[in-house]
């Protein structure tokens, strides 16, 4: 069994409070920038959820900059980037996680690194669960770093941030091939009971054609 301490005390050691005193709708993407490139980690995705949709983000370090599916594919009209429609946002990669979110009318925000998630599973302290959610679409086209998908089921749009998708030509055969990959943070209470205390985003992938899971569809 892990090495005990509390669930609570687990996530307060795994979890940096990052300030939001900057944080101002002018300032929301330099500020998003500066979570996401820095010198010591690299944080390439953004997905936000906002009053009217869903928005995701691609931040391109060689030239420092954060673009949102609204402004790859303006056609489509997907929601923007603005802190006063905001609800929650999380930048994301194989480094770690940034969680912005708004509770009480106050903007707060956390960082979990994988060095540090790394060492408490080394420790025996904590341990994960991957999950890979299934996202809605099965045709796409391709502008930049953005691929706009659309559901032949359910006749849904989004772009994500992930490119060189290899779609199935037949429609009739409804092929989902982009993944969210997803860990869930694990520790034992004091009864010895596992207890899913924490989860953050990892990645974009996308699957080959051949491979065939069952996973969680999700938008």
């Amino acid at each position: 069994m892990m090495n005990q301490k509390s669930c609570q005390q687990l996530s307060q050691e795994l979890c940096q409070q990052v300030s939001t005193e900057t944080l101002t709708d002018k300032s929301l993407k330099d500020w998003l920038k500066l979570q996401a490139i820095t010198k010591d980690y690299q944080l390439p995705y953004l997905l936000a959820h906002a009053e009217d949709g869903v928005i995701w983000g691609y931040f391109d370090i060689n030239s420092d900059t954060l673009e949102t599916s609204n402004e790859a594919f303006r056609e489509c009209k997907f929601s923007e980037l603005r802190l006063l429609t905001l609800q929650q946002c999380r930048i994301f990669g194989e480094n770690g996680e940034v969680f912005l979110w708004k509770s009480n009318g106050e903007w707060h925000s956390r960082l979990i690194l994988q060095s540090k998630v790394s060492e408490l599973i080394a420790k025996k302290q904590i341990d994960f669960i991957p999950e890979t959610q299934v996202l809605w679409g099965t045709q796409g086209k391709t502008n930049g770093n953005f691929t706009l998908l659309c559901d032949g089921s359910q006749g849904l749009k989004h772009a994500v941030p992930i490119t060189g998708i290899t779609f199935i030509q037949d429609k009739k055969k409804l092929h989902r091939p982009v993944r969210l990959e997803v860990h869930h943070y694990f520790c034992y209470d004091q009864d010895g009971l596992a207890r899913i205390f924490l989860s953050r985003l990892v990645s974009l992938k996308k699957e080959p054609i051949n491979e065939s899971k069952t996973s969680k569809t999700s938008t």
